[in-house]
């Protein structure tokens, strides 16, 4: 059973960072080529959030350039006598498999010194990037307040007023005094006057989704 648990949740790993997995187009519209400015490469890197799973695509000329992966101290100095992976076939898809900075620079002539040369730092969306979107922020909470079921307030025991009957006349006229209910007027009774709605059907809806979750669950927990 294990081992099913560990398949099961491989796959979902894999399909999830198939459908938020971003493809990068190195350089945009410049490529990957020897820029006029040293800092290009980084400059485009810097708004963008790299995450596990994502997708750098290099596209150059074969003829004069190829993208190696290098570590810290050979991006730093442009050394490209033995570098951790070398690519010369456009154009050249690198996945970021793991977290944390990785280095590429192109290892022919003295391009890596001229500014052919960039780094990324890759994060785990777990651990709160946000996703790929830099800066954005979350969407403030609804302050909309639930209402009841209905949408009608019950009044507390003993705190409905009884309506006056329809023919008397309000204390205090000019003129008049007031009346008494007499033997032929009924005055109304609160029962008769307010009537209790059903249940709204976001109650029961809610119930359904949470009685199908609870069933799935129990289904998936049965696997194992």
């Amino acid at each position: 059973m294990s081992g099913l648990f560990k398949t099961v949740t491989f796959m979902v790993l894999f399909f999830a960072a198939v459908v938020f997995a971003e493809d990068y187009d190195v350089g945009d519209d410049a490529k990957w080529a020897r820029p006029s400015d040293l800092e290009f490469y980084n400059t485009w890197a810097a708004g963008k959030t790299f995450l596990v799973g994502d997708v750098l695509d290099f596209e150059f000329d074969a003829d004069r350039h190829d993208v190696a992966i290098v570590t810290a101290d050979e991006y730093e100095n442009c050394e490209k006598e033995t570098p951790l992976s070398l690519i010369k076939t456009s154009p050249a898809k690198i996945m970021l498999n793991d977290t944390g900075p990785i280095y590429f620079i192109c290892t022919v002539a003295d391009h890596c010194r001229f500014g052919q040369k960039l780094t990324v730092n890759v994060v785990d969306d777990a651990s709160g990037a946000g996703g790929h979107s830099a800066g954005a922020t979350p969407p403030a909470p609804s302050r909309a307040t639930t209402p009841a079921p209905g949408g009608a307030t019950t009044p507390a025991s003993g705190g409905a007023t009884t309506p006056a009957p329809s023919g008397a006349t309000a204390p205090g006229a000019e003129g008049t005094s007031p009346t008494s209910p007499g033997a032929g007027t009924t005055a109304p009774t609160g029962s008769s006057e307010t009537t209790t709605p059903a249940p709204a059907e976001s109650s029961a809806s809610s119930l359904g989704g949470a009685s199908f979750m609870v069933a799935f669950v129990s289904a998936v927990v049965a696997l194992f």
